[in-house]
């Protein structure tokens, strides 16, 4: 029985590709003007994958007691920074939601909590404050003790990318790295450090890498697979 799937045009794909979500969804991305009558025969080919992935992210979400659904969480468990918070949602009067936070890690939405898009976006933006307040004190300490500095970091919630570093050794960081493994997370701090050096993949590069990583290419493998360790409702 072939999957449902969703289809998107990329003008930076050379060649299709299947990309499944933690919430379980098929999206197919395919090269800009690619013949969309050739998709169902893709997807079908690739079922016996299709299956193996949904069952390796359940898998894994269940790990970490997550669950292939879309409402909203009633725990938030940042695994990076060994945090597991407690989020209750109280209606009142007021416009709008808030999220307050409480030492014994609670957080609290008070406002139009029945209004799931504007908890989701309070809660992303909860995500990105909390990634702003511990990764980048993180990332310097790496870049400190491996000795390669950076002129600058921010914290952005890309759909794809984990980090990067550009020409002027800026580095993004995705808020979602706190819901990954503290060693996977710095392994990414390694590997943009290493793009201030080298900005590319080159075997130079790979070689930086190793020699302050030997693990990588093992920590490589698991940040592939790093969006199952992210909730739905932070995809959406």
């Amino acid at each position: 029985m072939s999957s449902s799937y969703t289809i998107r045009e990329s003008s930076k794909a050379k060649h299709v590709s299947l990309r499944l979500s933690a919430a379980g969804k098929l999206e197919v991305v395919v090269p800009t003007g690619f013949d969309s009558s050739q998709i169902p025969a893709i997807v079908q080919k690739k079922q016996p994958w299709i299956e193996r992935t949904r069952q390796r992210i359940q898998a894994q979400q269940a790990a970490v007691g997550l669950q292939m659904v879309e409402a909203l969480p009633e725990q938030i468990s940042l695994q990076a920074i060994a945090e597991t918070w407690q989020v209750e949602y109280c209606a009142t009067q007021r416009p709008g939601v808030k999220a307050v936070g409480k030492t014994d890690q609670h957080l609290m939405l008070y406002g139009s909590v029945s209004e799931r898009a504007t908890c989701q976006q309070v809660l992303h933006q909860w995500v990105g404050h909390k990634a702003q307040l511990h990764l980048i004190p993180w990332l310097r300490q790496v870049s400190r003790a491996i000795d390669l500095p950076f002129q600058s970091a921010r914290i952005r919630r890309q759909k794809t990318l984990w980090g990067s570093c550009s020409a002027q050794k800026t580095i993004s960081l995705n808020s979602k790295l706190l819901f990954l493994p503290p060693d996977v997370v710095r392994y990414v701090f390694i590997h943009e450090l290493c793009h201030t050096v080298h900005l590319n993949h080159s075997s130079d590069f790979w070689g930086l890498v190793a020699n302050y990583e030997p693990r990588y290419r093992e920590l490589d493998r698991l940040l592939r697979d790093g969006r199952f360790w992210v909730p739905p409702w932070m995809e959406l």
